[in-house]
């Protein structure tokens, strides 16, 4: 089957999922028998074609990408002073060969990169250019689910920045007279810093074998490599980060509101309806309200049905409608636990009210001497990032006792 095909067919089976749960709400009962055989082939054969779609999106990926890198040798017309095009060629050649094997020109593009950025020389590694920066990024994507839907910004370094906190339910404005002036309405929750905690990606280890083939895309392997360590050690430390040593305080820290699940091992529909209504309704109205689960804890949501008998679960119709849960979007996080005596095992809210704070200087270091015997070269990665939740009443958890 051809991709544009299953595309089609995959847009088709949601459709008739959602005809069918339609159909089930409008007359008020739940699935027959007959209905309930038809919603599992038709799930099958959606996560069946998801399969299929995401294997033939991956060799499209790559596909682009060989295609891109053609393109780029075609061009007779970039600007050669260029400092970032410099740069990105450098720092190939510094990937593959390493800085005493780098020629003039590629050496002048790295001092002069280096004088940009204070303080990242050898001993804290090299800059990354910010087109390979930006390919570990789109790798972290997958890894974090709440990464995806919260506020990022992007600082060039990371001094400690002042944030204040608050609980956006007893913030009210006033009334004044003519003439009179405005009291001061402080944040009740007070100020914070918010700073940038180091992960590193730890060793990757490369054979000379591959540095030295041409054809190899050695940088898109060292991206993705990287953004799959660093977008999941980031993503834990969202979620689970303890806040003590050189870890993030971690969302479930700074969650204040709760509430407490009826089962210890399972989620459930009434559980999802308090969770939901323990956040205020001015912070469930917007488009960055979420659920956040683990991929277990949703396959079992897929199989529940509200009050009526009908499924909680709707599949996306591309281009149309995202998919949901009980009528609200969700996402994906791995880091949350699934529902077990003592975890949280899922979040609730409006995720826009979470900073997520990234230093945009991303350091490698390559290892020249240490794997020699092996003929492996050795890189390493640093990346720096902090988050706070800047209202304290836009989320809330779901906890097993």
């Amino acid at each position: 089957m051809k991709f544009h095909e299953m595309l089609q067919k995959r847009s088709a089976i949601a459709t008739q999922m959602r005809a069918l749960n339609d159909e089930l709400k409008n007359e008020k009962r739940g699935f027959s028998d007959e209905e309930e055989k038809r919603w599992g082939g038709m799930t099958k054969e959606l996560d069946d074609l998801e399969s299929s779609i995401k294997r033939e999106e991956e060799i499209r990926g790559v596909d682009e990408t060989i295609a891109g890198q053609r393109q780029d040798e075609q061009r007779d017309n970039v600007d050669p002073q260029s400092l970032e095009k410099r740069y990105q060629g450098a720092f190939e050649s510094l990937c593959r060969r390493g800085a005493s094997d780098l020629t003039s020109d590629e050496k002048q593009a790295i001092g002069e990169m280096r004088a940009l950025n204070k303080g990242t020389g050898s001993q804290g590694g090299f800059t990354v250019p910010v087109e390979f920066r930006n390919r570990i990024v789109e790798s972290m994507k997958v890894y974090g689910g709440i990464a995806n839907v919260c506020q990022i910004i992007n600082t060039s370094n990371g001094n400690p920045m002042e944030w204040n906190i608050s609980d956006g339910r007893t913030e009210i404005g006033e009334m004044l007279g003519e003439n009179t002036e405005a009291s001061k309405g402080d944040p009740s929750f007070g100020k914070i810093s918010l700073g940038a905690k180091k992960a590193s990606s730890k060793i990757i280890l490369v054979s000379n074998e591959l540095l030295q083939d041409s054809a190899v895309d050695i940088e898109g392997l060292i991206a993705r490599r990287v953004g799959s360590r660093i977008g999941r050690i980031e993503a834990s430390q969202i979620v689970k980060g303890d806040g003590t040593g050189n870890n993030v305080n971690g969302l479930l820290n700074q969650v204040v509101l709760n509430h407490v699940a009826a089962a210890a091992t399972a989620v459930s529909y009434e559980d999802l309806i308090e969770l939901k209504h323990s956040v205020d309704p001015a912070y469930r109205m917007g488009d960055s309200n979420r659920f956040i689960f683990n991929d277990n804890t949703f396959k079992g949501l897929k199989l529940l049905k509200d009050s009526q008998n009908r499924p909680l679960w709707l599949p996306a119709i591309s281009g149309v409608a995202p998919a949901t849960i009980d009528g609200d979007q969700f996402e994906i996080d791995q880091s949350m636990d699934s529902a077990a005596l003592g975890k949280a095992s899922t979040m609730y809210g409006d995720f826009q009210s979470y900073v997520l704070r990234r230093v945009q200087y991303m350091a490698l270091r390559r290892l020249t001497e240490r794997y020699a015997e092996f003929d492996q070269m050795g890189f390493v990665a640093f990346h720096r990032f902090d988050g706070v939740l800047e209202d304290v009443a836009a989320i809330s958890k779901l906890t097993h006792a």
